[in-house]
């Protein structure tokens, strides 16, 4: 019998590049399987943190079981309920928070003492009634305390920005923009608002680096229509830049983020917004400016012109109902707009009302100046949303 040499090696040679291919195909799924395995496994957002490698490339401090970012990283940036903040500490299962930006400008009270503090009251009434209280921690909400400030850096933390108020114990303390701890006794200052939450630490790792553009988030919630939108997202209608300030029964009232530059004044009879007399900015907005806009997609809403002295529920005691307005002490992201109006009189002179300096501060100017304005709306609910993710650097898109 004749063998088939060819034959035989062809069968061979099959048999060999077959276990070739199972082979190194095997090991080709174990290796990617093993590098990563972090990415398949069911985290929570603090294993996540400090597990491993992620324990270092973190920089995470530790001390007394608790777990610090420590000075200026770049890598502890999450994204909660509308609003950028920043991981302080892991304690346990509990994620301490703060909002990256001061969320606004208010005095704080008749004394320091945080406990009868106007800044308290308006935490506790307005800044935790627009949170998904999904992942929110016994509802608890509070000011950067002294001894946590020096856990992180300091003057060399990721926390300093502008001047805002933090806490000593029950007392107020002031950090100024240059990282400076100070006491003050001038509780009558405009100074900003940073508040401090707890996150459950049960909440899961979805995705994110921690990175200002690529921030931990918490859920894939769908947003559909702008009754799904948080204070604090951004948005884009009509190509105009917006922000939200405020949800209420009305509809989703939002700010735009660039202003009309320094060529209208306030009035020149009057701290009073209106909208009837026609060197008004009442009367520009809501007869030209809103030309911009479509009408059928607003709602007539309130304008809060109340007198402001140091509690902000005073701005409410007086309205005027418009569609375009202007924003009030109180509101949201007034420390992010500069050398404009508010909508807040002053309560002692009728030729001056609140506006905000080019340092961002509050001060008392002169109706007839011309300043920068950035007009306020109200957007009504079930307008669609058709992409984007609310972040600054890819705002939602409000389109048919």
């Amino acid at each position: 019998m004749k063998f088939d040499f060819r034959r035989i090696f062809v069968s061979i040679s099959i048999l060999f590049l077959s276990f070739m291919v199972g082979f190194y195909g095997s090991r080709l799924v174990y290796y990617y399987k093993t590098e990563n395995k972090k990415n398949t496994k069911d985290y929570t957002l603090i294993e996540y943190l400090t597990t491993g490698e992620n324990l270092i490339k973190n920089n995470l401090m530790e001390d007394n079981n608790k777990y610090y970012f420590y000075k200026n990283t770049k890598n502890n940036y999450i994204y909660y309920s509308g609003l950028m903040y920043r991981i302080l500490y892991i304690d346990k299962d509990t994620l301490y928070v703060i909002t990256d930006e001061c969320i606004t400008n208010l005095k704080y009270g008749e004394t320091g003492t945080y406990s009868d503090s106007e800044i308290k009251k308006w935490l506790e009434e307005i800044y935790l009634n627009n949170l998904d209280k999904t992942y929110l921690k016994n509802n608890e909400v509070k000011l950067l305390d002294r001894e946590t400030y020096g856990k992180i850096g300091e003057k060399e933390s990721f926390v300093i920005n502008k001047d805002f108020w933090v806490l000593d114990n029950n007392e107020a303390l002031v950090i100024t923009e240059d990282g400076s701890l100070t006491k003050t006794s001038n509780y009558k200052d405009f100074l900003g608002i940073k508040p401090v939450i707890k996150l459950k630490g049960t909440t899961k790792y979805i995705k994110g680096n921690g990175s200002i553009n690529n921030p931990y988030i918490l859920d894939n919630k769908t947003t559909n229509t702008t009754n799904d939108l948080y204070v604090g997202n951004y948005l884009k209608y009509k190509n105009i830049d917006l922000r939200v300030i405020e949800k209420n029964n009305d509809g989703i009232k939002v700010v735009t983020t660039n202003p009309i530059e320094g060529k209208y004044i306030f009035s020149n009879i009057s701290n009073l917004y209106k909208t009837s007399y026609k060197k008004d900015i009442g009367y520009y907005l809501n007869n030209e400016y809103i030309k911009l806009l479509d009408k059928n997609d607003l709602v007539n809403t309130k304008w809060y012109i109340g007198n402001y002295e140091l509690e902000y529920k005073n701005t409410l005691n007086k309205n005027i109902n418009s569609y375009v307005g202007l924003l009030k002490i109180g509101d949201y992201f007034i420390t992010n707009i500069k050398n404009t109006y508010l909508i807040t009189p002053d309560i002692n002179n009728t030729n001056s009302i609140y506006t905000i300096n080019d340092k961002n501060a509050l001060y008392l100017q002169s109706i007839n100046e011309k300043l920068n304005i950035y007009p306020s709306f109200t957007l009504k609910n079930n307008l669609n949303i058709v992409s984007g993710n609310g972040l600054k650097n890819n705002p939602y898109i409000i389109g048919d």
